[in-house]
């Protein structure tokens, strides 16, 4: 497994990262308050990095992560910049993502996209996947305690919202979860748990749960 490492400083920040670290050093404002117009022009900047694979109108394909909130985009860009998650070969689409690192190498810029990507509209997306809700809706059951009733996710678990994310991409996750493709680092708890919760279920299952949840889901009508 290759090894990315930790010494930050020598990875070559692009130039609007620059300036992000000056805004930074200029006003220190609060993770938990509103993007001010200036911030705001620096995410958006550096989002539009982020497009080459997260949206519709790109050939790399990434999930859409408008929505999410600025916690959970925080925490899983922080693992992604210290190797926790992005290492694993195996897992192509994050091995990827740790491979761009350099575009959101610091805390100051994962804190301006984490909340720029929190004021996003969440978008309804075309469901895809099949199977049966009934079923889905008992496995469901064990995923409630972390991810809630409706699949509004909570935030003390870390544990994400799964009623805005795609039903393609949760689907791919929970397999990966089940082969280890991710949740393998022991850095990463809350993905070692999701792994050992679904390690019974089979590949039917995963598909039936990703149906139910599309019941309460942010789905195109």
């Amino acid at each position: 497994m290759r090894h990315i490492p930790r010494d930050h400083d020598s990875i070559k920040a692009p130039s609007w990262l620059l300036l992000v670290s000056a805004s930074f050093a200029l006003t220190a404002c609060s993770p938990d308050k509103s993007l001010y117009p200036e911030e705001r022009a620096l995410a958006k900047t550096a989002f539009e990095s982020c497009l080459i694979c997260h949206s519709t109108k790109e050939m790399q394909r990434g999930p859409i992560i408008d929505g999410l909130p600025a916690w959970y985009s925080r925490n899983q860009l922080s693992m992604f910049l210290s190797g926790v998650r992005g290492q694993n070969p195996d897992n192509r689409s994050e091995f990827l993502m740790g491979s761009t690192r350099d575009r959101y190498a610091g805390q100051a810029i994962i804190d301006l996209l984490a909340r720029y990507i929190e004021e996003l509209p969440a978008k309804p997306y075309h469901p895809l996947v099949r199977g049966d809700a009934e079923k889905g809706k008992t496995h469901y059951q064990s995923c409630i305690p972390c991810h809630g009733a409706k699949g509004e996710g909570v935030e003390t678990l870390n544990s994400p919202p799964l009623d805005i994310q795609e039903d393609w991409y949760l689907l791919d996750q929970l397999r990966k979860f089940a082969s280890r493709k991710r949740g393998y680092h022991f850095e990463d708890i809350y993905g070692m748990q999701m792994a050992y919760t679904v390690n019974a279920l089979s590949d039917q299952d995963l598909k039936d749960v990703i149906v139910y949840i599309q019941t309460f889901a942010n789905v195109e009508k």
